[in-house]
């Protein structure tokens, strides 16, 4: 990870994650806890996307800014968000505070869209070019960041981060649910009575190790019913530990791209991209870090 004015394994100070952006606090000069830039870096892509700061600390308060983004980056709500979190949460302080020019409308209605307390206007602050600009000053504190600015901006850098996901994977639809077993037929006969019946045939998937049989049900996930093939021991790990929920499975339009994007996330590739018997399309396996696995399934 890039890390401003110094290397990774020497920072100090605030490190922490969110949904598609990464933010990472590093000492600026020889004044420690006055200037703190962070690194915007979006951990779908692998890229820096821009910079933020938190800076003349004092009395457990300061200013955040010096925010500066690409164009076409959409991190403003997540980097926002792990600013606030770094600060309360990493480095101690109680307030923060933001100075905009008031014309600035855009910037203005930002900090009024993700709840922050608006100060009043400062009259003629800032000087541009020898022209004075009056400012707007918002501002929060700790107690009133968790009480009603988080869950809102976290709310909106989920939408956000869904959108980057799907655009970086090429859709990621939910597909279906994997189940283990012992003999497919006799945990048919147990989900029959929640609604489902048998869709399609039956298959055998020798590269996979696996004999399925796919079921649906209306207003419930489609399962596939896994067992052994002969001679085979893919679900037996699953089995022994008497879990029966194999995997979840993912439609994408490009498995490359979106397998090469999870595993910047240490989502690591248990198996491959290779030719699905059933689908007639790639399909492969990663393991989240939560050690769950899913499927992708190109389209």
């Amino acid at each position: 990870m890039r890390v401003l004015n110094t290397v990774r394994h020497h920072v100090h100070g605030a490190d922490t994650k969110h949904g598609s952006v990464h933010v990472v606090a590093c000492e600026h000069g020889v004044v420690i806890m006055r200037f703190r830039i962070f690194v915007i870096e979006n951990i779908l892509s692998g890229k820096s996307e821009g910079l933020i700061a938190i800076y003349d600390v004092k009395d457990g308060k300061a200013e955040w800014g010096r925010w500066v983004v690409k164009k076409d980056s959409v991190c403003a709500v997540e980097s926002f968000c792990l600013l606030c979190r770094a600060a309360f949460e990493k480095l101690g302080l109680k307030e923060l505070y933001c100075r905009t020019i008031q014309d600035n409308i855009p910037v203005v209605s930002f900090h009024e869209s993700v709840k922050q307390k608006n100060r009043g206007a400062l009259e003629n602050f800032f000087t541009l070019n020898g022209k004075k600009y009056n400012a707007v000053e918002h501002y929060m504190d700790k107690e009133y960041f968790y009480s009603e600015v988080l869950a809102h901006v976290e709310k909106l850098a989920h939408a956000v981060f869904e959108r980057s996901l799907r655009a970086i994977s090429g859709g990621l639809e939910f597909h279906h649910i994997a189940v283990a077993c012992k003999n497919i037929e006799r945990d048919f006969a147990a989900f029959k009575f929640l609604g489902y019946a048998k869709e399609g045939l039956p298959f055998n998937d020798p590269l996979q190790g696996v004999k399925g049989q796919f079921i649906a049900a209306r207003g419930q996930p489609k399962l596939e019913l896994l067992e052994n093939l002969p001679g085979s021991n893919t679900l037996t790990p699953w089995l022994e530990n008497g879990n029966k929920m194999y995997h979840f499975a993912y439609t994408v339009k490009d498995i490359e791209t979106a397998a090469a994007s999870f595993a910047k996330n240490r989502i690591k590739l248990v198996s491959p991209a290779k030719d699905s018997v059933y689908f007639g399309k790639k399909i492969c396996f990663l393991m989240l870090t939560n050690m769950y696995m899913i499927e992708l399934i190109e389209k």
